[in-house]
């Protein structure tokens, strides 16, 4: 039985690849959306968990040609953009951040899921700390130092749930990957 390229393969083909490439930035600007929701709790704001830097770091670690610094750059600015906060702040946060990560990920990729949490719990630390030096370069001595270590460690307590649906997202895109290259005569 002989494969036949159909035009609704081709399609379908094209929108796998698609998925593939496309998936992690569209679930880190998903992230992003999420985290940007106000929650209020008995009339208090509660800390979002920084869902968008969970996402970069999944990323960055699983496939990093796919969540280029220019991905990460654009995630920052539309965040300082949508929260109202000093423009290119989350922007710079998150680079370093990804620079640092990206310098050590065989270190933490090496030793399993716990060594990824603590590589995790370091990218958000270097995150924090600086936002919490380019808000204060910006505001002085208004940056609410208490409140980026709250919103730290939830972060970090809740993205193993996070990493769950991250690797689910990407076990699906390289089935779409798979697809495309299996219809294009490409080797697996």
């Amino acid at each position: 039985m002989s494969a036949r390229i159909t035009p609704l393969s081709s399609v379908g083909a094209r929108a796998g690849l698609l998925a593939w490439i496309g998936g992690p930035t569209l679930v880190s600007f998903v992230g992003l959306l999420i985290y940007v929701a106000p929650v209020h709790l008995l009339g208090v704001h509660i800390p979002m968990p920084l869902f968008p830097l969970m996402a970069i770091f999944f990323w960055a670690m699983a496939r990093p040609q796919l969540m280029p610094p220019i991905i990460v750059f654009a995630i920052g600015l539309l965040q300082d953009l949508m929260t109202g906060g000093p423009l290119g702040l989350w922007a710079f946060s998150y680079l370093s951040a990804y620079m640092v990560m990206t310098l050590k990920s065989e270190m933490f990729a090496a030793h399993g899921d716990a060594s990824l949490w603590v590589g995790f719990a370091l990218m958000v630390g270097c995150t924090m700390v600086a936002a919490g030096l380019a808000g204060w370069l910006v505001f002085g001595s208004q940056v609410d130092w208490l409140y980026l270590i709250v919103q730290s460690f939830i972060t970090v307590l809740v993205y193993p749930l996070a990493g769950r649906f991250y690797r689910r997202v990407q076990r699906s895109t390289q089935q779409a990957r798979r697809l495309y290259d299996v219809h294009h005569g490409h080797r697996i």
